[in-house]
């Protein structure tokens, strides 16, 4: 990925999931972005994606998973 920022849709790719699934995330700020304030783009830092997939990363707490995550 390097030091270029991601575009919503290339994040998406990069990350396997719908790009609609990116903006929810972003108009409701649950993910930080960068945004242009004349252009209104939004771009996402090596920061940012590097946040977004540690969030992503969380122990199952219940469920038939749960044993797994204790295991790993």
């Amino acid at each position: 990925m390097g030091d270029r920022h991601l575009t919503q849709q290339e994040l998406a790719e990069y990350l396997n999931v719908s790009l609609r699934f990116v903006e929810v995330r972003v108009q409701s700020r649950e993910w930080p972005f960068t945004q242009h304030p004349e252009s209104r783009l939004v771009r996402f830092s090596p920061a940012d994606v590097a946040l977004i997939e540690a969030a992503g990363r969380k122990p199952a707490l219940n469920g038939p998973l749960a044993g797994l995550a204790v295991a790993a």
